[in-house]
């Protein structure tokens, strides 16, 4: 998510260098381009800010702040006025993504792997692929406008951090908290490597589906679930069991059944025959067991089943490990060294060859598979490194309870509860190379065995000297070859990055630490939220941040997440410089030749592109602040945010309304003549006094959205206003006035013109960053302004809008006045619309049962009635000689156009029989809508995003039929 806070300190130093004031009207540089073209606003602005350090913060102990981290992306991936705001960027390593990347690049470019040319030089290739392809995020982010404290930048490979992560490992171990320990872990074959849960993609498989595995020529079958027999040892009874992975039966060691399942209770405590380790194993009772699933009779597994392993702690039963890292058996017998799925096939052939396969049927399953490499994950059991969780959830709980820690939105309190409730001790090794070597040294002298957590060697001897009570030089020391997982890492970033453990006149840590919000996705709540509030409270004894703020996933516009794997991926930078198919197919290739991009992860990007860019040729051009208009026109806090590039593309339509508003604005002021009396408020005019009503609204909608992150609601009153209410409404409305000969009221206009853009352009800013920059220098001003009466008026041009400074100008009745005087306006077009009354045929207009207050403002601004109605005459009585078709507004109005032409009795049937045809089509989309509202499974199933989407139609379907049946 884009901060934008943060905007309203740093646009206005900026702009502080533009301010000039005179006695009269400021003339500012013209807008010269006829139409807005965002890469030519754009050139060069971040550099001029980056050059006056406008996002470098300061160690001040006198202005409030405001601080903040960048949640870091891999280095694979492509507030208020006065606060001293920081925001730390960051590139995160990203261990397992990064390690990948590097090795499908080698394998592409020199078809080598990293055990080929051995751990230093693979690490050599990392850095050197980071230091080539790392800047691309950095620029990403540039491009975007984000105010980012490039002066305090940090990798969390950087020896500063590594330091951290050192320091951070070692005193966690030192207060017992990390231990090693033997346990189950998820294990990928074709990474090498343990991997964490978020690493897990749990595919479901509603049947039998071959699935392509690395490392096998054929596909797999799964889907399918088996069940064979296992022989009593004292009879000829037999129990059958049922599994999806027949292969593990080499290392089952027990048969559980459940103790109220009274088809087993009598073989409860006996023991059957293993058919291929020629010894027996029991039959034990647990209530775990699930009677109605399979056979009721479940074999256990304890060294590759996580459940399977807890029934075996509980029931004493041993362990033996079947498939190895490479994927392989590991057993004594014909099974051993052959690939797990192809002693799949073999067990299979071998169990009906002696009858002791019973059946095989088809099933629905989930299959854990590694988002990484695509390889099915095993559970192994591995000597790891774990931190004990128990307390540190307990505390991280609690805190949440009390309200020390908010996280917004309150949903999302369901789920760190689930987080901080699970007991389970975190993993945190990897066998990775890249990444921090975990600082612990296994020490041995004689016998003796000992795990110290050091900074370097010499040091793991002095420590485990104590321990094993000898001289530090005969101690042999080999130093844990395995890396930190990365969440560990990036768990102490938020005081990593601002110095810590180094806390002695760190002015940094002293003034920004802790952070007062930290703007994530929902989706790693637990893996790095979770992480930070547990590590921050251990080793700081603080909070590391004061505010969660969770925002939506980025989906596509058909609501899919973004995945390399759908080839959905959509690169900002090509929304924001646009690119033809052509360039978008040769791009795509280049990734899959550096080995970013998978052969069938390129296949499906360019068949996305194919089905979804081809009628646009390409992304078209959209410029930055359409992009991050639009992702920000989005409620973040929903659970998805479906980007859709048409709605960007729109948005920069919006930028050019802008841009031409600002061009008839600096017209309109070079035509004034010199105005010889004094302006004041009095000189307003009926329509200024309006938008500066409508304008106090937004700017007090717009502060209130941005106080409570909802950003979208924001853009929607920013949009609404300055595109229907501003340019479509007020500036039309202007054209007579300037075109007339009431000097006053040209003036008063010129004068409404300026505040209105001014402050429109300031509530922006945070929005459209980089626009906003090029036209507020532009907007034409004056030092006296009848609008602002601001004191200090070069400073108000620039402070981000408050609404105190524009309640003086709601005006509720004068709203509702111009309400029904434009909703008369809107009428007559639809009238014109659905009869094809062109606007260069302009017809008169007669009103009838009006009231008095609407007909005193129609006379009084009779010129912009016409001019936005595109109509020659407005009368209050018909004329006789003209022919009218009506349209009803209310109960108390009724709106007559006068239709041309010779065969009017033809036009008016065509446009009934066009106006009943809409108003059944609605009324049968309208009839599915409340359908779906009428249904109990709809509103107990769809998710709330959909619901309202729907809602939202609805509402908008009844007030299209509202104003189709008014023409009828």
């Amino acid at each position: 998510m884009l901060h934008l806070q943060n905007w309203k300190v740093t646009y206005q130093q900026f702009q502080q260098r533009f301010i000039k004031s005179t006695t009269n009207v400021v003339l500012k540089p013209n807008v010269s381009a006829n139409a807005y073209q965002p890469r030519n606003v754009e050139k060069q602005k971040y550099e001029n800010w980056e050059k006056y350090n406008l996002f470098t913060a300061e160690n001040s102990s006198t202005k409030p702040r405001f601080s903040m981290v960048l949640p870091p992306p891999n280095v694979t991936g492509s507030l208020h006025l006065g606060y001293n705001v920081i925001w730390l960027p960051g590139i995160d390593h990203a261990g397992i993504a990064t390690q990948g990347v590097v090795e499908k690049y080698l394998k592409t470019k020199q078809d080598i792997t990293r055990h080929d040319i051995g751990r230093e030089k693979f690490l050599q290739e990392v850095w050197k692929w980071k230091e080539k392809h790392g800047h691309v995020i950095v620029n990403q982010l540039k491009t975007l406008g984000c105010s980012l404290d490039w002066s305090r930048q940090t990798f969390t490979m950087d020896q500063k951090h590594t330091h951290a992560v050192n320091t951070a490992f070692m005193t966690l171990f030192k207060k017992g908290l990390i231990y090693r320990k033997k346990a189950l872990v998820n294990w990928c074959s074709a990474l090498n490597s343990t991997v964490s849960d978020i690493e897990v993609e749990n595919v479901s498989i509603n049947g039998p589906k071959d699935i392509q595995v690395p490392g096998y020529d054929r596909p797999v079958k799964f889907g399918v679930i088996y069940y064979f027999a296992y022989q009593l040892y004292d009879s000829d009874e037999y129990i059958v069991v049922a599994t999806t992975m027949p292969e593990t039966m080499l290392g089952d060691t027990a048969i559980a059944v459940h103790p109220q399942d009274e088809r087993y209770k009598h073989l409860a405590g006996r023991r059957v025959w293993h058919p291929f380790r020629n010894e027996t194993i029991p039959i034990i009772q647990d209530e775990f067991v699930d009677k109605e699933f399979g056979t009721g009779a479940v074999k256990i597994t304890p060294a590759h089943s996580k459940v399977d392993y807890e029934v075996a702690k509980k029931h004493n039963i041993p362990l033996i490990q079947v498939i190895d890292e490479n994927g392989r058996m590991t057993t004594s017998d014909r099974f051993n060294g052959l690939k797990r799925y192809e002693c799949r096939q073999l067990i299979l052939e071998t169990l009906q060859n002696v009858g002791l396969l019973k059946d095989a049927k088809p099933h629905q399953m989930t299959l854990p598979t590694c988002s990484r490499s695509g390889g099915v994950i095993d559970h192994l059991p591995k000597e790891q490194w774990f931190l004990s969780c128990s307390r540190l959830n307990e505390r991280a709980a609690t805190l949440v309870d009390k309200g020390s820690l908010v996280i917004e939105p309150s949903k999302y309190i369901k789920y760190w509860k689930d987080w901080t409730g699970d007991d389970r001790d975190w993993c945190i090794s990897r066998q990775l190379w890249w990444g921090h070597q975990i600082p612990a040294y296994k020490c041995s002298a004689d016998r003796n065995i000992v795990w110290i957590a050091a900074h370097n060697e010499e040091a793991a001897k002095m420590e485990a000297s104590k321990v094993l009570r000898t001289l530090p030089d005969i101690i042999k020391v080999e130093r844990d070859p395995d890396v930190l997982d990365t969440w560990f890492s990036s768990g102490i970033y938020p005081f990593a990055a601002l110095g810590w453990p180094n806390s002695f006149n760190n002015k940094d840590l002293e003034t920004f630490y802790p952070l007062d919000l930290l703007a994530t996705g929902h989706d790693i709540l637990g893996f790095w939220v979770h992480r930070m509030v547990i590590l921050g409270l251990e080793l700081t004894e603080q909070l590391p941040f004061k505010k969660v703020l969770l925002h939506g996933v980025i989906c596509d516009n058909k609501g899919a997440k973004m995945s390399k794997s759908k080839g959905n991926v959509i690169d900002p930078l090509d929304v924001i410089e646009g690119i033809n198919m052509e360039n978008l197919r040769d791009k795509t290739k280049e990734m899959h030749k550096n080995g970013i991009l998978s052969l069938s992860e390129m296949e499906k990007a360019l068949s996305y592109h194919q089905t979804n860019y081809k009628n646009t040729k390409g992304i078209p051009e959209c410029g930055v602040d359409a992009l991050r208009f639009t992702l920000l026109s989005h409620d973040i806090k929903s659970h998805f945010v479906n980007f859709d590039i048409a709605m960007c593309h729109s948005n920069k339509l919006f930028g050019n309304k802008i841009w031409q508003s600002v061009r008839y604005t600096q017209l309109s002021y070079s035509k004034l003549p010199v105005l010889s009396t004094e302006l004041s408020e009095a000189s307003l005019t009926y329509f200024d006094k309006w938008i500066l009503s409508r304008m106090s609204d937004m700017v007090e909608i717009v502060n209130r959205s941005m106080d409570n992150y909802d950003f979208h609601l924001a853009t929607k009153a920013i949009r609404a206003f300055m595109y229907n209410e501003f340019c479509d409404v007020y500036l039309e409305a202007t054209k007579p006035g300037f075109a007339g000969k009431d000097i006053s009221k040209a003036y008063a206009h010129a004068h409404t013109l300026s505040a209105v853009l001014n402050t429109s352009l300031r509530c922006l800013a945070p929005f459209m960053v980089y626009l906003t920059e090029e036209l507020i220098p532009k907007v034409p001003s004056f030092s006296n302004n009848i609008v602002f009466n601001f004191t200090d008026a070069s400073n108000k041009y620039l402070d981000f809008p408050c609404k105190d400074d524009f309640v003086q100008w709601k005006n509720d009745s004068i709203e509702k006045d111009v309400s029904r005087f434009l909703n008369t306006i809107f009428l007559v077009r639809e009238i014109k619309g659905l009869y094809n009354i062109s606007n260069k045929v302009r017809p008169s207009v007669f009103i009838d049962k009006f009231d008095d207050k609407l007909r005193g403002d129609i006379e009084g601004n009779r010129d912009v009635f016409l001019n936005l109605s595109r109509c020659s005459e407005v009368m209050f009585r018909p004329d006789p000689d003209k022919k009218y078709v009506t349209g009803v507004l209310d109960k108390n109005l009724e709106v007559n156009v006068e239709l041309l032409g010779e065969d009017v009795e033809l036009a008016i049937f065509a446009a009934k029989t066009k106006l009943e045809k809409k108003i059944q089509q609605l009324t049968d989309s309208l009839s599915k809508l409340e359908a779906k509202f009428a249904s109990e499974h709809y509103l107990a199933t769809a998710p709330q995003t959909a619901q309202a989407a729907d809602r939202e139609k609805l509402e908008s379907k009844k007030k299209e039929l509202e104003q189709l049946q008014r023409l009828m």
